[in-house]
């Protein structure tokens, strides 16, 4: 049954994280279009709505919209260790490396923002590269691979 429960899960993953991708990568177009001034990229119907708003909301929306899809993916994340772990201590690790991962985000970016006055150097890319990981099932994986590792005495 559980092989079952683990290709859904897949499944689900692989389906958010293609419309996490087309969603942004589009996104990324209709910035770049008004910031340059060309029309050239094809944009899809679903995402013609952005068209109607400015670079500068377009690229500070892009820090709210990153926020709903680390939701996305922890709930997920949150749904999948549930199912498939006997161990219900694995869901207090997944909340706690959620916290821990934005956190440092958060910490790396008021450093980059406050230090150097931008939000383009090393920070940055640390902070996305944070970001990058709550936005995937990596940590779902580990802590579902790692289940085994618990004594049976930490199940309740």
């Amino acid at each position: 049954m559980k092989i079952k429960t683990l290709i859904i899960f897949l499944l689900i993953f692989g389906c958010i994280g293609y419309f996490r991708e087309f969603f942004f990568v589009n996104l990324n177009n209709i910035m770049f279009q008004k910031y340059y001034n060309h029309t050239d990229l094809p944009i899809p119907a679903v995402m013609e709505p952005f068209n109607s708003f400015s670079y500068k909301t377009l690229y500070y929306s892009k820090y709210i919209l990153s926020l709903v899809w680390i939701a996305i993916f922890f709930v997920a994340n949150y749904l999948a260790v549930k199912y498939l772990s006997d161990q219900k201590i694995l869901l207090k690790f997944l909340i706690y490396s959620y916290i821990i991962l934005l956190t440092l985000a958060a910490l790396a970016m008021i450093y980059g923002y406050f230090v150097n006055g931008r939000l383009q150097d090393d920070e940055y890319t640390v902070s996305r590269w944070l970001l990058g990981i709550a936005q995937s099932p990596i940590i779902c994986l580990i802590l579902i691979a790692s289940e085994k590792l618990y004594p049976k005495s930490t199940k309740s």
